[in-house]
């Protein structure tokens, strides 16, 4: 993990708070299933319900995977109570890194990671209109990404320099396949994609998202 966030960082989720939701509070909710192709991976979380809007997105994305390629689902809608669970664990690892920053500066660290579940913004996963999401081949084998899921350290960012041509083709693809279908990488995660919160709302320049955290 780097030592501060990044002032760009710092700045995007200030400017969250100017978003309106404008969503209702009876979300259609479905399952993501291997039946249609997508790989479910459980090292992470095992809730894998998503708004049925995202969902048809993500199969569309899938077609335009190449050939033998497909996409391996790690998390989608997350609780509150898990939510509050994962801040908690990495503001108290962040504190344990660096013991004398202070409090703000670890909050805006913290935030870099992973989402406040306590500014009522959330996370997109909250929202369950976000996934986790890496590639991997018909039997299942994962694809190099340049570091696992929820790996943090210098190469987590979607873009940034030393990378190897294999794990930049391949980030290219997933980029490529859900951008093109409507949903939006967080830069700070390769893995992260989201449509209709708060989050992509900022990424693509709307004042409104359709979606907020909703607890099911």
């Amino acid at each position: 993990m780097t030592a501060q966030a990044e002032p760009a960082l710092d700045a995007f989720f200030v400017d969250l708070h100017s978003i309106k939701q404008i969503g209702t509070d009876k979300p259609d909710v479905v399952t993501i299933a291997e039946e249609d192709g997508f790989f479910l991976n459980t090292a992470v979380a095992d809730d894998f319900r998503i708004r049925r809007q995202v969902y048809e997105m993500m199969k569309k994305a899938q077609k335009r995977l190449p050939q033998g390629i497909h996409f391996m689902v790690f998390e989608a809608y997350r609780p509150l109570a898990r939510q509050k669970m994962l801040w908690n664990r990495t503001n108290t690892a962040l504190r344990q890194q660096y013991p004398d920053m202070p409090e703000k500066e670890l909050h805006a660290l913290t935030e870099t990671f992973t989402a406040d579940p306590f500014n009522g913004i959330g996370s997109g996963h909250q929202a369950c209109c976000a996934i986790d999401i890496s590639l991997c081949d018909s039997s299942g084998n994962e694809f190099d990404m340049g570091t696992k899921m929820h790996e943090f350290n210098e190469f987590t960012k979607t873009e940034t320099t030393g990378l190897s041509a294999e794990v930049v083709r391949n980030r290219k693809i997933l980029k490529d396949a859900l951008e093109k279908e409507g949903l939006i990488n967080y830069p700070a995660e390769w893995w992260h994609f989201s449509y209709g919160d708060h989050q992509w709302a900022y990424l693509v320049g709307e004042t409104t998202c359709p979606f907020g955290p909703i607890d099911i």
